[in-house]
């Protein structure tokens, strides 16, 4: 349920990933809530999806790139040697 801020972007990101479900703040309710985690447990293609973009995610090395990134500003500003 995307509450505020970057929420909502990021809950229409997963559900287009195919990895999530959203439930709207105004239909949210414990029923609501165990419909859509049985159908996310049911459904093997959540499951599917979630590992093809995790697969994708760990390639990526973002903390390696992070800190490469990181690591070069602080050398353009003569922090680092």
């Amino acid at each position: 349920m995307p509450y505020s801020h970057d929420q909502p972007d990021n809950a229409a990101r997963v559900k287009r990933l195919g990895t999530s479900l959203t439930i709207p703040r105004k239909q949210y309710s414990a029923t609501q809530v165990a419909k859509e985690l049985s159908e996310l447990l049911g459904n093997p293609s959540y499951v599917a999806n979630a590992a093809k973009i995790g697969r994708i995610v760990q390639a990526e090395d973002g903390v390696g790139v992070a800190c490469n990134a990181i690591e070069k500003q602080l050398r353009e500003v003569a922090i680092l040697p």
